[in-house]
């Protein structure tokens, strides 16, 4: 009788696991409410345009650029859900494939594609002249930062030439015709390098390249600090720098004649030295 009884027990234990079980599986395939847990409803997929190929710096937007994808209801803020709203908008960001366009990722809707279109509002670009020397070796590339030092000699006095690092953590827009950078890093040489500044600091940019001579300094991309230099002026470099003089050995002072005169004074004689 016992061994019957535990039977049954085991028997109704397993079939209530079992509809537990069952019950569990249902509710969370409904995503309904039980108890203190609640399963959040799915959200509908809805349609976001993403790039189709890479899209390179101030590239315009066509529609071979463009793809529709589908994304969670709680879509990038900025992003866009109509290709229409994005063909003929310029890039001002490089984007990958299948990331979403955001509008802080484009100019404004009636800027023109190229370089202009990737100038910030406030700002502008200004070409330079530069060599191998004054670029680095070729390492200044586009969007590398910069230093920008000037080296004047004023009326060619030499002792009052002087040095002076006059702008700091300058973007490149431009190296020659290019605005992109080969991936690797490779150095390009290039004649013309194009600065991304501010009005004031075109006024500098400009000066300085005409009545001096500016040299580029190529900067971390992570080292965004500005540092005080007091510049270099050549005088004050060798002011105070020890110099040895030689001055020519002195000739051994010749002594003069020793004269002597006899005088006869009476009956006394003697002699009296001259020199």
């Amino acid at each position: 009788m016992r061994r019957f009884a535990s039977l049954v027990v085991l028997v109704l234990a397993i079939a209530c696991g079992v509809g537990a079980s069952f019950v569990t599986y249902r509710l969370l395939k409904e995503r309904k409410v039980v108890g203190p847990i609640t399963f959040a409803a799915q959200k509908p997929a809805r349609a976001v345009i993403v790039a189709a190929v890479p899209i390179t710096y101030g590239t315009v937007l066509r529609p071979e650029h463009l793809k529709s994808a589908a994304w969670p209801a709680d879509a990038p803020k900025g992003s866009f859900h109509e290709m229409d709203l994005l063909v003929g908008r310029a890039a001002i960001s490089e984007l990958v494939i299948d990331e979403p366009i955001l509008d802080s990722k484009l100019a404004p809707v009636d800027a023109m594609g190229g370089l202009s279109a990737v100038i910030p509002r406030g700002k502008r670009a200004v070409s330079v002249r530069v060599n191998e020397i004054i670029g680095v070796a070729g390492f200044v590339l586009p969007r590398t930062r910069v230093d920008v030092l000037v080296s004047i000699n004023p009326q060619g006095d030499k002792s009052r030439a002087a040095s002076r690092v006059i702008l700091q953590n300058v973007m490149v827009l431009a190296a020659g015709e290019k605005t992109e950078r080969d991936e690797e890093g490779k150095p390009q040489k290039v004649n013309v390098i194009t600065l991304l500044v501010d009005p004031k600091e075109s006024e500098k940019l400009t000066l300085a390249s005409h009545e001096g001579e500016i040299q580029l300094a190529l900067r971390n991309s992570l080292d965004l600090d500005s540092v005080t230099t007091p510049g270099a002026v050549l005088g004050s470099m060798v002011q105070g720098a020890p110099v040895k003089v030689t001055r020519a050995a002195k000739a051994p002072r010749e002594e003069p004649a020793v004269q002597t005169v006899e005088v006869i004074r009476g009956s006394q004689r003697t002699v009296e030295s001259f020199k």
